[in-house]
């Protein structure tokens, strides 16, 4: 959510107005011609304080700095990983822990406005499992045939989670909706990692013994059905 956030507020950056962003979360604006912290904002929500706001920032404030005008504080409430921190903790905050698959994932599926995944232990293992099943034989990308959607990317070095999902996402300019086809190459990452109906993600990663790495993001339920569109 952190990341939708972001994104919208730096696309306010330009106009400074207060506009809603349509988008698949429950949210709240505030803004300040200074440095706002958070507690300020949410202070302001809870007490119900009535204040004038304009809508637009004069062009002759315009020379503001931006690193010292707040434009936007949004809070969205929905929780992105809802297992106990015993387990959440089992993962060091690196570049692959399941936040930095998780905020990719939901960025893009907020922007077509489709609710965000939830990380998955189980899938989690599956994805892990399956991994190391091809980076310990073949090191090349083949499909599980499992019961879960099926994402794979390959890395000559180690790849990291952004660095895979960004990939998938990169798809999207080969997607069409309205035809609901892929035109001038595959689309099909793209369009599971944007599936309505998928819920929970689960991803692991392995390493090859020549220094490759591939990565395994399994979704349930599973999309791509054929004459369905992804949203």
């Amino acid at each position: 959510m952190a990341a939708y956030a972001r994104y919208y507020a730096n696309q306010r950056r330009g106009d400074c107005a207060l506009e809603h962003s349509s988008g698949p979360y429950g949210e709240n604006i505030a803004w300040s011609s200074g440095d706002m912290s958070g507690v300020e904002a949410v202070n302001m929500w809870v007490n119900e304080t009535t204040i004038m706001v304009p809508t637009h920032v004069p062009r002759e404030n315009s020379m503001v700095s931006i690193e010292s005008l707040l434009l936007l504080l949004l809070i969205n409430y929905l929780t992105q990983i809802d297992v106990s921190f015993a387990q959440y903790s089992q993962y060091s905050q690196s570049h692959d822990s399941p936040d930095n698959y998780l905020r990719p994932h939901n960025v893009a599926r907020a922007l077509v406005r489709v609710k965000p995944l939830r990380w998955d232990f189980g899938l989690a293992t599956v994805a892990q499992d399956y991994a190391n099943q091809l980076a310990a034989g073949p090191c090349s990308l083949e499909h599980s045939s499992g019961p879960y959607g099926e994402n794979l990317a390959m890395g000559s070095g180690d790849m990291s989670a952004a660095q895979a999902v960004a990939m998938w996402i990169d798809e999207k300019s080969y997607y069409d909706y309205y035809s609901n086809s892929c035109h001038g190459s595959a689309c099909g990452h793209y369009t599971q990692v944007v599936w309505r109906g998928s819920a929970r993600l689960g991803c692991g990663k392995g390493m090859c013994a020549n220094g490759a790495s591939i990565i395994v993001c399994n979704y349930d339920p599973a999309g791509n059905y054929i004459g369905t569109k992804p949203y």
